[in-house]
């Protein structure tokens, strides 16, 4: 099994119908991702970021979104898109600290077609008149830079869309350690390569 792609599971943000689901999710993020509208949101403004340990970092190329729906009772549909990292924003300076560290990501410009014939397929789907859900998960494969101390291994990611207009909370520290401890996942991240 591949601990690589570690996080997705914490990181799921269940935005609209699906929201009751998020444990680590501040309720304050529920409200304004609610407004969030999947049909007419722009996808060249979303914008996602995680914060790492120190001795964590993403590796190249190595951060998706996943965005999954389900409409009526048909199987949830999900598709990947490529992130490519952008220069950390500002506004979540005050999120980094002395252990912490902060990555921010946008949709690739090439996955951006990708993204919309998506929202096209599944908004004819949805005419039908049957209600549905979504959930975006940003998902990082990261690498250990150094050792991991011991205790809480903390991650916490954000989503930023063009109804939001600031990066709006997921899931905050989580603990990774705490995420399947029957596959100990924190033990079997990779040594990053440099």
């Amino acid at each position: 099994m591949d601990y690589g792609p570690l996080l997705h599971a914490c990181l799921r943000a269940c935005v609209a119908l699906a929201l009751a689901g998020c444990g680590h999710m501040p309720v304050t993020s529920m409200v304004k991702l609610a407004r969030v509208d999947f049909e007419t949101s722009d996808p060249a403004q979303l914008r996602a970021a995680i914060k790492l340990p120190r001795a964590l970092r993403p590796r190249p190329n190595g951060v998706s979104l996943r965005i999954a729906v389900r409409v009526g009772r048909a199987p949830e549909e999900a598709r990947d898109f490529v992130l490519r990292e952008l220069p950390a924003p500002s506004e979540l300076a005050r999120e980094a600290g002395a252990d912490s560290h902060v990555f921010a990501y946008r949709i690739d410009e090439a996955d951006l077609p990708r993204l919309t014939a998506f929202r096209t397929e599944l908004i004819a789907k949805k005419s039908s008149g049957e209600r549905g859900s979504i959930s975006i998960s940003v998902q990082p494969q990261a690498c250990r830079a150094s050792e991991l101390p011991d205790g809480p291994v903390h991650l916490t990611s954000y989503l930023r869309t063009a109804e939001t207009g600031a990066y709006v909370t997921l899931a905050r520290d989580v603990d990774l350690r705490t995420l399947a401890p029957e596959h100990a996942i924190v033990d079997k991240i990779p040594r990053c390569a440099s």
